[in-house]
């Protein structure tokens, strides 16, 4: 199907000269506002009238309905549509099957619009985009700035919670059949408020990572339990693989709610010797009495595994780490003993905690030969792009919004190349449409004088 539009363009201006940056923003105006829309809808006007006459002419199986029907005309209806490059109204024609009776717009089924679409999915991305980098009214500002159509902010809102492009799949397709490493983390915000009053929520993440070292979401939940958490698993029937570790930090709840998905539990190294310190204050130590234990503590956890593949490593060189780990955990042991001794009743209880997953990647290690980290860095860096954006943006905003727009920060965050294969997919640009612009010609009004 081809076609070519011809189109003229007038303009006019002073004697007394003009600057070049009126003229470039006078025809970014003419084509931002009104050029672009208006070609679009002669476009598919045209391509309406050509459908029509196949259908009529019986050119055309694409579009049949039953094999013993055939198609009639049966009225039209009109319809709002929304792009970046402008909005337009136009109308559908409509045909009826003389078979079954069904109705529905030869044009729409062409272009892929839904039944009640009335916006373009590549608005939708711009609109999702940008109110998950700023706040709505900022980001529809920008936008229109930058030449898209101009959207009110309400609108911008209602579309980011009826989106869909927040769904994080945790199928098997996604999970895959290798161990990966799981890794929830949580962060505070302001939301939505009662009786006048900021309420502070509570943001709670996961992901995991694959052991080419890929990073993928597996949820985010406002204001919800780990327990609810691992409910909603369980009700998805969520499985890991054996080998499968959790690393994660001493948040209490966090590593009983996540222990039946991960053969293995990894406490945060760098969180255990940090919140030893706050431990012992709650039982009147103070710096002094810490720094020294929290210097030897970081050195005897400090145990490094070989980089080289696990079949290459001696047995020999095995033995000697795993010999280290049991000395170290019979220091800790030593080290709880020393605490309840002398009163520090809250850092013993902690380091007993701490002492369950202290050495889960040298066990993973012997085990399965997989290599995991010892701190859970990866998604603490999450964490902070997510709070950067949530902390800034999502002041008085509805568990529903924050957990819509943090899926959002975390798939793109996360996955960038998902994220556009994502839309590439629902946009459905495949190269099917080629667009070119030739044929220049400029006749001036004076040109003979």
């Amino acid at each position: 199907m081809q076609g070519k539009i011809s189109m003229d363009l007038s303009f006019c201006q002073s004697e007394n000269g003009f600057s070049l940056d009126e003229l470039v923003t006078k025809l970014a105006e003419v084509y931002d506002r009104k050029a672009f829309a208006e070609l679009l809808k002669m476009i598919l006007q045209m391509v309406q009238e050509l459908l029509m006459y196949r259908i009529f002419h019986g050119e055309t199986d694409a579009l049949k309905c039953c094999d013993s029907g055939h198609l009639r005309q049966n009225g039209s209806f009109e319809r709002r549509i929304r792009t970046s490059l402008g909005e337009f109204k136009m109308r559908f024609w409509r045909v009826s099957c003389s078979a079954c009776g069904k109705s529905f717009s030869p044009l729409q089924r062409f272009i892929h619009l839904g039944r009640y679409q009335t916006k373009t999915n590549e608005l939708e991305q711009l609109i999702v985009e940008a109110a998950s980098e700023t706040n709505y009214r900022r980001a529809v500002q920008e936008l229109a700035r930058d030449g898209k159509l101009p959207v009110s902010f309400h609108t911008a809102h209602g579309w980011v919670l009826r989106t869909d492009c927040d769904e994080i799949d945790i199928s098997r397709r996604v999970i895959g059949s290798a161990p990966i490493q799981i890794m929830p983390d949580g962060t505070g915000f302001k939301g939505e408020g009662r009786n006048g009053v900021a309420r502070k929520g509570d943001l709670k993440v996961v992901i995991g990572i694959t052991q080419s070292g890929e990073i993928f979401p597996l949820g985010s939940w406002a204001n919800t339990s780990w327990n609810a958490i691992n409910q909603r698993w369980k009700e998805q029937e969520v499985k890991f693989h054996d080998g499968s570790i959790l690393i994660c930090d001493g948040e209490l709840g966090l590593s009983e709610a996540f222990a039946e998905y991960a053969s293995e539990q990894q406490r945060c190294h760098w969180h255990i010797n940090r919140d030893l310190y706050h431990a012992m204050y709650q039982d009147g130590g103070r710096k002094a009495d810490s720094k020294s234990i929290q210097e030897a503590l970081a050195g005897a956890l400090a145990i490094e595994l070989p980089q080289e593949d696990f079949k290459y490593v001696s047995e020999k060189e095995k033995d000697d780490i795993e010999e280290r780990m049991e000395k170290t955990e019979t220091a800790i042991d030593q080290l709880i003993g020393y605490f309840e001794g002398h009163g520090y009743e809250a850092a013993a209880t902690y380091m007993h905690r701490a002492k369950i997953g202290m050495f889960g990647y040298i066990r993973r290690w012997l085990k399965w030969g997989l290599i995991s980290p010892r701190a859970s860095s990866m998604v603490e860096r999450v964490m902070r792009e997510l709070g950067r954006r949530i902390k800034k943006i999502a002041y008085g905003w509805s568990d529903k919004g924050v957990t819509k727009v943090a899926r959002i920060i975390l798939k793109r965050f996360t996955n960038a190349g998902a994220w556009e294969d994502y839309w590439q997919k629902r946009m459905q640009i495949i190269g099917n449409v080629v667009i070119g612009v030739g044929n220049y010609k400029c006749v001036s009004q004076n040109l003979g004088q």
